[in-house]
């Protein structure tokens, strides 16, 4: 079952359609919210937190689109497992955007505004760099592990990382975001 039709099924509350979104995708959320609690949480605490990721989408599912499923999975399970970590007491180094809850409509707006132009940015990079970025930023994954996946030496990834957050950032100042200095 492609996306598209994923989301039609989960927006008419059919729970086959969420099994099969549990089954293609609890790998890819609990390796992000692992990947964030970096071990300190246990692994059932990850199991857990990955089945409310789960139990979110399903309750939101009226409010889904294919095109963003896989992003908007992302951040839900981004958000609970620093929610978790911030019930438990530990400090979160987080220089990122999360996602509200809809309370604010105009802050809601803004963030929705914000991370549109932050994603087509993104894709106005090349590859390489956008990949760099997502790894560090959006998956949490640590400079070794970056490198050792995108082959090649951990110096080479700080480098190719901090010009891909000028490339970035350069983008953002043409949109108008931040100060141009």
């Amino acid at each position: 079952m492609e996306d598209k039709k994923l989301v039609r099924q989960l927006s008419k509350k059919n729970e086959k359609a969420l099994v099969v979104l549990v089954e293609r995708y609890s790998a890819y959320v609990s390796t992000i919210v692992r990947n964030i609690v970096s071990g300190v949480l246990s692994e059932s605490d990850i199991e857990e937190i990955t089945a409310d990721v789960f139990i979110r989408i399903w309750n939101t599912s009226d409010k889904l689109r294919a095109e963003t499923l896989r992003s908007y999975m992302a951040a839900i399970a981004r958000n609970l497992a620093i929610d978790r970590l911030r019930r438990e007491h530990f400090t979160v180094a987080l220089d990122e955007i999360e996602l509200g809850d809809g309370s604010d409509i105009e802050a809601e707006t803004e963030r929705q505004m914000l991370a549109d132009e932050l994603n087509d940015s993104l894709f106005e990079i090349e590859p390489r760099s956008r990949e760099l970025l997502l790894r560090f930023y959006y998956y949490y994954q640590k400079i070794p592990q970056i490198a050792a996946e995108m082959c090649m030496s951990e110096t080479a990834c700080k480098t190719a990382l901090h010009r891909a957050r000028n490339k970035l950032k350069k983008k953002l100042t043409e949109r108008g975001y931040g100060n141009e200095t």
